[in-house]
């Protein structure tokens, strides 16, 4: 295996996909605040992009703001409202999306994400980003611009190595994502057997 390679689960989500994704959350937030205005009369919204360029921080909002996706509604303390499953398709990846916790709490209908990634998924990451301890994510669902990756490495591929229904063939396999602000949370389901192996269920965050 190269130097710049480690054993881990790559899912790489091009560019046009990721605004697709990016465009998705954003309808829900949209959705989210509409709603909370229209029957409460007020919402509480982070300010992703203050126009002074400082740090995100909440605002009372009464008012539809002008711009889309500059504000998004309090996913609680840590996010973690977004779901997004991953599974081998003869195209590439399969990606769902989903919001249940979301659509309970704020009591909406959110619009349906289903996307044929280009990309197959990998048995290994591309030069470790060791900044990340063994996860790459989107960070609390903020997408970027361009391609975005989700995965895991390190301990976390340890523990999927060391399961009994390992196998390299990712076709056996569906892959779910839950990021938040603190981390990701990572399962994964053994589409024969409809056995879940939760990676992150002991971790101290």
């Amino acid at each position: 295996m190269s130097k710049k390679h480690l054993p881990g689960i790559q899912i790489r989500i091009d560019e046009n996909n990721s605004q697709r994704i990016r465009q998705w959350l954003s309808d829900i937030d949209w959705q989210i605040i509409s709603d909370r205005i229209a029957k409460n009369g007020s919402i509480t919204a982070r300010d992703y992009k203050p126009p002074d360029g400082g740090h995100s921080r909440f605002h009372h909002l009464e008012e539809l703001p002008t711009e889309r996706g500059r504000f998004r509604p309090h996913y609680g303390d840590v996010g973690g409202g977004f779901e997004y499953h991953l599974r081998s398709h003869p195209q590439g990846t399969k990606l769902i999306g989903t919001c249940e916790r979301v659509s309970f709490f704020y009591k909406i209908t959110p619009p349906p994400l289903e996307l044929i990634l280009p990309n197959k998924i990998d048995i290994q990451v591309y030069e470790e980003p060791s900044e990340w301890g063994g996860f790459i994510y989107p960070h609390d669902n903020q997408f970027i611009d361009g391609e975005n990756i989700l995965g895991f490495y390190g301990d976390f591929f340890k523990l999927f190595h060391d399961w009994e229904w390992y196998s390299e063939d990712t076709n056996l396999f569906e892959f779910a994502f839950v990021p938040m602000s603190i981390g990701c949370l990572f399962k994964v389901l053994h589409l024969e057997t409809n056995t879940l192996l939760d990676l992150t269920e002991n971790i101290d965050w």
